[in-house]
């Protein structure tokens, strides 16, 4: 006797078919997770974090194919006459777009002051402003004095800098009141300040540092671009240092680019 196929023989319906039966029927899958809650939130976890792990992944390679597009092809900023704190010869020099009133940016300040510790005269910051007005009320008029005060004295500008973020939930109460309580205390020609802080000269300052901070791609603060490479958010204080690190070879071995037009 011949063994065939049974007529009547079970088969598992197809992935389609299922997929079918849900859709009709989707108490079905009400049920089952109604069931299995535990299981269920375990399993919509898992697939939350795989997602995110590929989004980092992508993002982390796509961001050093972009590091490395810069370093070969920098952009440069315009920072003749700007105030800068550091060695003026540095062979590294950190631009800084900034808002006094950023967190992001106050947490910055820490991870810049550690980089002065580590590279000494080997860098230099200069601070170009892009206040947020849509957020912060008073980051205008912090940007504003802070070149103000420039115009009178580098140092005494960075030393603003320096409280303004040390003392930012002050700054961000009492706003223009706390400004002026502060460049009293560093000793600057008050007056003259407040003249050049509502002048149509430096509003064209900072309204130009915003519009250049824009076209180097940065849509908030802090934005930063450190030997024509640009880093847009809160970096890392290793970040920095791999990145400097690498220009400093590359500068050893003749083959850093300088820096280009903006683009």
């Amino acid at each position: 006797m011949t063994t065939g196929a049974l007529a009547c023989e079970t088969r598992e319906p197809s992935a389609e078919q299922i997929q079918a039966l849900l859709v009709r029927k989707p108490e079905i899958l009400y049920a089952v997770i109604d069931s299995h809650p535990a299981e269920f939130m375990a399993a919509v976890d898992r697939a939350a974090r795989a997602s995110q792990g590929v989004r980092q992944a992508r993002a982390v390679r796509s961001d050093s194919l972009r590091i490395e597009d810069e370093l070969q092809h920098p952009k440069r900023a315009v920072i003749d006459h700007r105030a800068g704190l550091g060695n003026p010869h540095a062979p590294i020099t950190i631009v800084e777009y900034t808002d006094f009133e950023c967190p992001f940016c106050r947490k910055e300040r820490e991870v810049l002051a550690e980089l002065f510790k580590h590279y000494g005269d080997s860098i230099r910051l200069v601070v170009k402003q892009m206040p947020i007005t849509e957020l912060h009320p008073h980051a205008m008029d912090g940007a504003l004095m802070f070149e103000a005060v420039a115009r009178q004295d580098p140092n005494s500008a960075y030393k603003l800098y320096d409280d303004l973020y040390e003392h930012q939930e002050r700054f961000v109460k009492d706003g223009q009141g706390y400004l002026e309580h502060t460049i009293a205390r560093l000793g600057v020609d008050v007056p003259r300040a407040l003249r050049d802080q509502r002048s149509d000269a430096l509003r064209a300052v900072v309204a130009a540092d915003m519009a250049e901070g824009r076209a180097f791609g940065f849509t908030g603060t802090p934005g930063f671009l450190v030997n024509g490479v640009t880093l847009q958010g809160a970096y890392p204080l290793q970040a920095f240092e791999q990145l400097i690190d690498r220009q400093q070879a590359m500068r050893a071995l003749g083959l850093a680019a300088s820096p280009g037009t903006p683009r």
